[in-house]
């Protein structure tokens, strides 16, 4: 017998970061699967008062909410469960060195205790990375699932064939926000040491512009894309830049790899978790400008090496990371959370 439906209520705020793609890519994945996914947008403000968001009513008829864990615990409504997604988890140790001072005052001051208030009131707690997971499975001592973020296979995909002109400059390209656990900071340097045979492409983030000022002739800024545009910014592509310090999820490496694109990155957290050095990408040692400029012209002079990378990546991405996986494995937690719920109610 076919199980109905669940009407899930996706709370969420105006972020300017990969949790306001999370929120849009499972709206769209449960939809399809069959549910009624309610995403509900709150103004980016509501993070520093969270607590005036308990007033909000849930959708009639809706049977489970679903929420990231800054704000989670304010939309805790009596009779249904709540589901927590991590997205960054900001106690991570690997992530702690990149905070900024101030940033770091916030997080222990505030955003810890939000973060405190929402694992205690939700009836499961998620992390979208292996990593990530054991960080807080150490910390908090309670349950964590682990489940992968993911792209849609299918919109992110390889192009018509093509080869690479010679003569022409190696194309990379870089997304994201231009701060420096995003590595940001390198780009320049690597732009320098590569020379003119090169050009370093940056697609500006959700959140803040590139400055230009300084920069060599051979990076470039590319106007922000909305979210259908992206997979055509990839195919023009020939290599994907990922030289995060940091990452609880490496989004840019999985939709480089969804449209065949080999990664060349440092060897951090998320981005490992995802690349395969060697198979997928060619992944540097953290902050080793040198070798992650020996990489690039490494797939420049062996146009075969970044076909079977980029031939690699895609496989990986669509074995492990497509919409299909993810979604049914929040299906499969939402209805054990439902069904729990029944048998204690």
């Amino acid at each position: 017998m076919m199980m109905r439906g669940l009407k899930v209520w996706l709370p969420a705020l105006r972020a300017g970061s990969g949790i306001d793609v999370f929120a849009m890519r499972l709206a769209e994945g449960l939809r399809k699967a069959g549910h009624q996914p309610v995403l509900q947008w709150f103004e980016h403000a509501y993070e520093w008062k969270p607590w005036l968001l308990r007033g909000v009513s849930a959708p009639p008829g809706t049977d489970l909410v679903h929420a990231a864990s800054w704000q989670g615990f304010a939309f805790k409504r009596p009779g249904l469960p709540l589901v927590v997604t991590e997205h960054q988890y900001i106690r991570h140790p690997r992530f702690l060195p990149h905070r900024r001072p101030l940033q770091t005052i916030y997080h222990r001051l505030f955003v810890d205790l939000c973060i405190e208030r929402s694992y205690r009131a939700a009836d499961a707690l998620v992390a979208v990375s292996e990593h990530t997971a054991q960080a807080i499975r150490h910390d908090v001592r309670q349950p964590v699932d682990m489940i992968h973020n993911w792209v849609d296979t299918e919109t992110f995909s390889p192009g018509p064939p093509r080869r690479r002109d010679p003569s022409a400059p190696l194309r990379l390209l870089f997304v994201g926000n231009p701060s420096r656990w995003k590595g940001a900071d390198v780009l320049a340097d690597l732009a320098k040491r590569l020379g003119p045979g090169f050009e370093i492409h940056c697609l500006e983030g959700l959140r803040k512009s590139f400055d230009t000022r300084d920069w060599p002739a051979n990076m470039h800024v590319l106007a922000r894309k909305t979210p259908d545009g992206m997979a055509a910014i990839y195919r023009s592509m020939d290599v994907a830049l990922v030289p995060t310090r940091y990452e609880a999820f490496g989004y840019v490496a999985v939709e480089a790899m969804a449209c065949g694109l080999p990664v060349v990155g440092f060897d951090s957290t998320g981005t490992a978790e995802v690349c395969v050095h060697g198979s997928t990408a060619l992944l540097a040692p953290m902050d080793d400008v040198a070798t992650l400029a020996d990489h690039a012209r490494q797939l420049a002079a062996d146009p075969a090496l970044a076909e079977r990378l980029g031939q690699a990546g895609r496989r990986r991405a669509v074995e492990y990371f497509g919409e299909a996986r993810a979604v049914a494995a929040y299906e499969m937690l939402y209805r054990r959370v439902l069904n729990a719920g029944a048998r204690h109610g």
